[in-house]
């Protein structure tokens, strides 16, 4: 059990604790403890690296339900070492999809992520900036070579010579030529803090002038009540 619930309104996902938010609490926790997490101290506060993390985390958490490692690729920035205070570059989430019978169905889902405590949803508008860089000027940032480094690792780490040479052609050279490429901007809040399902429409407006067809973006929210007290009890191990 993944502790959430799923509802789709549109061609945004709304994502909620199942029956409640302590049950999506505990099953957080249950998975933290497995993955080794180190906790910080009752005294230590958590940061903001750290909170970004933990919401990268959820976020994972939730996908591996909805692009099951069965049938996807999976590869996460610092979702599996949330408490580390660092937070590495590169994509937030990817997900790849493989047809075992047509590469012409292949997809690549890009999902970054954002999450706040604060009393407005101001920060969600970052993602923008976030999506924006995958077809900018800085040859670090860009979607190829974000897609180079996961063909590396598909590559030489598992061998999978075919699905390397199949995640290349799925990146096309214009956002409106990536048929291939899903956008899951994803915005964590606090139950009942503004309006997240309307702040992410607006969101993915602005990312369709860029040149993303809108009906690849498929915005996430998550929300979860006393999300600032709730990272803070999840980073130290807590209920």
């Amino acid at each position: 059990m993944t502790g959430f619930q799923t509802v789709v309104s549109g061609d945004i996902s709304l994502h909620s604790g199942d029956p409640d938010c302590d049950a999506a609490h505990a099953a957080l926790l249950n998975v933290l403890v497995k993955l080794g997490t180190p906790f910080i101290g009752p005294t230590e506060t958590i940061s903001l690296s750290q909170q970004g993390n933990l919401g990268e985390f959820i976020s994972f958490h939730i996908a591996q339900k909805l692009y099951p490692p069965t049938t996807h690729r999976l590869f996460s920035g610092n979702a599996l070492k949330p408490l580390s205070r660092i937070s590495g570059a590169g994509l937030d989430l990817v997900y790849l999809y493989f047809d075992t019978v047509d590469p012409s169905k292949d997809l690549m889902y890009v999902q970054e992520i954002k999450t706040t405590i604060a009393s407005n949803l101001n920060y969600f508008d970052q993602l923008k900036a976030d999506y924006k860089k995958l077809f900018a000027i800085d040859p670090n940032l860009t979607l190829h070579s974000r897609v180079q480094d996961i063909q590396n690792i598909l590559e030489y780490q598992f061998g999978e010579f075919s699905y390397s040479t199949r995640i290349a052609a799925l990146a096309g050279v214009t956002p409106a030529k990536c048929a291939k490429v899903r956008l899951l901007p994803t915005g964590i809040s606090s139950t009942g803090v503004g309006d997240p399902e309307k702040k992410l429409t607006a969101i993915r407006s602005s990312m369709t002038a860029w040149g993303w067809p809108q009906a690849n973006i498929k915005p996430w929210s998550i929300v979860m009540s006393d999300l600032d007290d709730r990272l803070t009890r999840m980073a130290r191990g807590l209920p």
